[in-house]
């Protein structure tokens, strides 16, 4: 399980799916382990993502997206076999 704290700055940060040209607000969103825990992930901000219900459980679990966290907050998804790539252009903008 996610700590609230950690899941509160996941959503502060990414503000929606991560997922390059989605845009499912919070509440249909999971937070995702870029780097699963099996695998000697951490539960730390830098290797957590928020992800749509879609993109989490059937691109990245089912159908074998991989998605990268990049330091300036964008994101690059990769198909299986890197035959496509994806990229995003960073959160979107503040409401003023």
């Amino acid at each position: 399980a996610i700590p609230a704290h950690l899941r509160r700055a996941v959503i502060a940060r990414d503000r929606c799916c991560a997922f390059p040209g989605c845009r499912q607000r919070p509440a249909a969103c999971q937070v995702h382990h870029i780097r699963p825990r099996r695998k000697g992930g951490r539960t730390s901000l830098t290797n957590l993502i928020l992800l749509c219900s879609f993109h989490h459980l059937i691109a990245v679990h089912q159908w074998g997206w991989a998605i990268t966290l990049n330091p300036d907050g964008t994101t690059t998804a990769v198909s299986p076999g890197q035959q496509r790539t994806l990229h995003s252009y960073g959160p979107p903008a503040r409401a003023a």
